[in-house]
Order: C-alpha cells, then structure tokens, then sequence
C-alpha cells in the first residue's frame, strides 16, 4: 500500500472510528511513519487546528526493546485535542482507548534550533502541571510496528492539563501521584529519577524536534511519557492527585450511531 493510500486510510479510521488491520501497516519504517504523521498534522492545521505541544511514547527501555528501538518516539497535539477540566468525555467517540497519567511541561520560552545543555533546556521550561492523556490507537487490538505507531500519531488522541504551577527543576525532579476510579485506587507511586525521568524524556524530545525541525514555541505542552503502564477506560470518574492537586476526568458511555 501506498504512502498516501495509507494515510486516507488513517483519516478514514478517524472518521468512522474503526480500527485498521495491523497487515496494512507492516513493513512501514519508522521514517515513512514520522513522514505520515507529519502529513496528518498538516490535515488538522488545514482544518484550522493549532499545533499546542508533543508527547513521548515508549520512553521506557523495556518497551523501546520490544519494538527493537534505541530511543522514544514522539506524537503531536493540537488545540483540539484539548480538554478542559469538568468536561465529560464520549466514550463513543474515541475507538479503543486507554488512559494514561503524566507531568506536563510548557515551555516558557521560544526554542530555535541548535545545541542546548540539560540546564538550558529545564530553564526554557515555565510552568508544569498534572495531566491526563487519552491514547488511542487505530490499528487492530493495539498491534502494530513502530513505523506504523508513529503513524499513527504515536497514539496521540486527547489530553486534559490541571492548572499549572511554576515550574522548579529541583521540586520538580521527582513527582509523587495516585490515580483513582470510581473510589478504587489503581495505582501511585514516585517518578522516577535517572534516564526515563520526566524531565530526562522531555530534553530528549525537545532534542529530537529540533533537530527533525519542528518550531517550538512558549505555551507549548511537553507530554514527558506515562507514570503507569496505560489502562483501559471504563465509565466514570478518574481522579489523579499530583502537584498537591487533584485533576478529575469523565467519560461517559453511549450507543455509537448506526452508521458507524
């Protein structure tokens, strides 16, 4: 299948909110695959959406392992994929999605390209908050290969910011959360410190955008990769505590029209 064929394909999963078959993405290298999310963001730009930050994906060595990489990947977001805190989501618009907990970082200051230190890039950093983000993935039963990961956007669907705070590198360094549903804990803990910290995956991918040349702009958002292994959503309330605040999510479940 052709690159472009591929990339109708994906839009029309978007659209109809059925999932491709892993076949039809096989072979595509990881190349082709940043080629076609690069295309994608083009449709939503001309579709008067506003690029407003990046996620890492597979920023654990276990996972890069398994999908025989040497670093992370990355996926895009845009204002609207956006949600505001206390707004309910449609279960039935999504395809089959997992949620995951992260530290959102927004860049305080413009970046160009060029070399840049840890230091100077955690002080291009103004404000941090907790996030949720909605993955959802449009090949079959969450199978793929990386290029068709990337693809697909890195699995980049939705995401929900708490209110933000300044950001402090040594505060900041390490973050404890907990995530409840419906009054059932399903996990916290502490992130970690070392290589796939969140501060440590958001220099990576501010390195990697800027030398596959992306623009980054103040007020963008830095998703810094998933505190716990993704889960499936059910109906109702997920509350996780972060930043000594707690950021709340709803998603609600329906009967998907007919014709879908």
């Amino acid at each position: 299948m052709s690159q472009a064929n591929l990339a109708q394909r994906l839009l029309q999963a978007t659209r109809e909110r059925v999932a491709l078959p892993r076949e039809q993405g096989d072979g595509l290298s990881l190349a082709a695959g940043y080629e076609l999310q690069r295309l994608g963001v083009l449709v939503r730009e001309a579709r008067h959406e506003r690029l407003t930050g990046w996620k890492v994906a597979f920023a654990g060595a276990a996972a890069q392992r398994r999908f025989g990489l040497s670093e992370p990947v990355y996926g895009a977001l845009t204002d609207a994929m956006a949600i505001a805190e206390g707004q309910a989501v449609e279960l039935t618009l999504l395809i089959q999605p997992k949620l995951e907990i992260e530290l959102a970082l927004v860049l305080g200051q413009d970046l160009n390209p060029g070399f840049y230190s840890d230091e100077e890039l955690l002080a291009a950093i103004g404000e941090v908050a907790a996030a949720f983000e909605i993955a959802d993935c449009r090949w079959q039963a969450w199978s793929f290969e990386a290029g068709a990961f990337v693809a697909d956007n890195s699995a980049a669907a939705a995401y929900c910011l708490s209110a933000r705070q300044p950001f402090d590198v040594r505060r900041h360094a390490q973050v404890e959360y907990r995530l409840v549903h419906e009054g059932h804990a399903l996990g916290g803990g502490v992130s970690s410190l070392g290589e796939e910290s969140p501060l440590a995956n958001a220099c990576w991918l501010i390195r990697r955008l800027l030398a596959d040349g992306h623009q980054l702009a103040a007020g963008q958002v830095i998703l810094s990769g998933a505190l716990l292994p993704p889960i499936g959503i059910e109906p109702g309330t997920y509350r996780l505590s972060m930043l000594g605040m707690e950021l709340a999510l709803e998603f609600k479940a329906g009967q998907r029209p007919e014709s879908l």
